[in-house]
């Protein structure tokens, strides 16, 4: 929990409302929060319905480790602090750690109707990849709702605080390195609340591709990506930046007076083929959502691509001058 004002309260509900009958108990990490969100909660520690562990904001890896460490059952579930569980979430998740060869089980974030455009347009984005897996064994699992198996993380490690993003998918193939299967739950449903406006969209997106630059560093037989995020999203910033840069190419050299119009057609053939992706892709958006806002998805994903497109650079830029 890091100033989650906004949720947190209903985020402890759903946790204490779930239809689970075993035994288990609830934690509450605060990372340094300073809004509202510690006093809203001190009614529940009170009542001896949480346990609440203060820390300095240290990130969200290291507030999740500690959670992770003070738990004391053999599953332990990672819940953020704006995503609200369906009463049956814990319920369905346990029954597929039934078998002890899987590690790892993630449920299906749902999009709530009373949202932002912005964090509409993101929820739906991963609603669509959702739906696009086939079969219930996965090769990633994020933090959000996922309940992992303690003796799978006694062999692995705990969360790699190296990434600020992408420490779930870190996790994920670690896991699986070890031997563990990773099952999505799709019918373990919760509602995820995403950031709200066009500036914490960004900063997200930009995060989010500089974690994956980092897990592909770490893990490269990951290049290509995983379940969640394939090589159709994968090739997005690459190929954002290949039809900028020939674009660049093209009118630096019709200032030199060069005439050839190669670099700038191949520049708008790439382009074209990234509009025609996403244009696809936001028809079965739309065809699930039946939300007319979907229709701006394609440059949603345009500024997205930009901002991935930078991250890369700037990841790469780092790279280069941290080996001179």
């Amino acid at each position: 929990m890091y100033n989650a004002e906004r949720h947190i309260t209903s985020v402890i509900e759903s946790i204490l409302s779930q239809d689970y009958q075993g035994e288990k108990e609830v934690i509450i990490v605060n990372d340094g929060s300073t809004d509202r969100s510690r006093d809203m909660i001190r009614e529940f520690e009170a009542e001896g319905k949480i346990r609440v562990l203060d820390q300095p904001n240290q990130g969200a890896v290291l507030a999740t480790n500690a959670g992770f460490k003070a738990a004391r059952y053999t599953i332990i579930c990672s819940v953020d602090s704006d995503v609200i569980l369906h009463q049956d979430w814990l319920r369905k998740i346990i029954e597929e750690l039934d078998d002890p060869a899987v590690g790892a089980v993630q449920g299906y974030y749902k999009t709530p109707s009373k949202i932002s455009f912005w964090a509409r347009m993101m929820g739906y984005d991963v609603e669509k990849r959702y739906d696009d897996i086939s079969g219930k064994y996965v090769t990633q699992v994020c933090t959000g709702d996922t309940a992992y198996r303690r003796s799978a993380l006694e062999r692995t490690g705990l969360f790699d605080p190296a990434f600020v993003y992408g420490y779930d998918n870190d996790m994920s193939y670690r896991l699986q390195k070890a031997g563990y299967k990773l099952v999505f739950k799709r019918d373990a449903l919760c509602d995820h609340y995403w950031k709200a406006d066009y500036l914490s969209y960004v900063k997200q997106q930009y995060r989010s591709a500089y974690g994956r630059m980092q897990l592909i560093a770490k893990h490269k037989d990951k290049i290509t990506g995983d379940s969640v995020s394939g090589l159709r999203m994968v090739l997005q910033a690459p190929l954002t930046l290949l039809s900028l840069m020939l674009v660049l190419i093209a009118t630096g050299s019709s200032a030199l007076g060069i005439t050839s119009k190669l670099p700038l057609l191949l520049g708008l053939l790439v382009l074209g083929v990234l509009l025609i992706d996403r244009f696809v892709f936001t028809l079965a958006v739309l065809r699930k959502q039946k939300d007319l806002s979907v229709a701006l998805l394609p440059l949603v994903h345009l500024i997205r691509n930009l901002v991935w497109s930078w991250a890369l650079v700037v990841w790469v830029g780092r790279r280069l001058k941290n080996q001179s």
